[in-house]
């Protein structure tokens, strides 16, 4: 090896080594989404469609649903499923409710059938949320008239049992 090739390796050697320190200094990243998020993102985008009267993106956001929960009930970890290790065995038993109903849903043919499977799904996705610790958790609305849950973000209420017939009907309840 030539001189310049030596001060090279060297410098690329200092650079990694500082790279790793920085990292390592920070800790662990606190961006990591748990099973919980994954899981709303499209369970938030059923709600939204069901409330607009259609099944646009419905099946295909529920079979995501079920896949992340399939997948956080098969290698379970609490932090991952994001919950805290005193809610672990409560979580474990609770996914495979959030993949059944989500299954149910993403086999929906007609408005009426997503809307019904929908609220089958929001059951447990509301125990779940119950369950979160993260700071951020949506808001858990109920539906007087149709008797049943949902979560949503914060804002206008948007009913996803009736839709545009009585799109703001319900109560925030946590």
């Amino acid at each position: 090896m030539n001189r310049g090739t030596i001060v090279r390796l060297l410098t690329l050697a200092l650079v990694v080594t500082a790279t790793a320190s920085t990292l390592l200094a920070r800790g662990p990243s606190t961006d990591v989404t748990t099973a919980f998020e994954q899981a709303f993102d499209p369970y938030e985008a059923i709600h939204a469609a069901l409330a607009a009267d259609t099944l646009e993106g419905v099946a295909a956001n529920a079979r995501k649903i079920a896949v992340i929960a399939r997948s956080s009930a098969d290698s379970f970890d609490a932090g991952r499923a994001g919950v805290p290790e005193d809610k672990a065995s409560q979580c474990q038993a609770l996914l495979p409710e959030v993949v059944d109903a989500a299954n149910r849903l993403a086999r929906a043919t007609t408005l009426d059938e997503a809307r019904e499977a929908f609220g089958e799904l929001s059951r447990p996705m509301v125990r779940w949320r119950g369950m979160f610790s993260g700071n951020d958790k949506p808001n858990v609305v109920f539906c007087p008239m149709a008797r049943k849950p949902w979560l949503q973000e914060s804002g206008e209420i948007a009913n996803p049992y009736y839709g545009s017939k009585m799109l703001r009907c319900g109560d925030i309840v946590s």
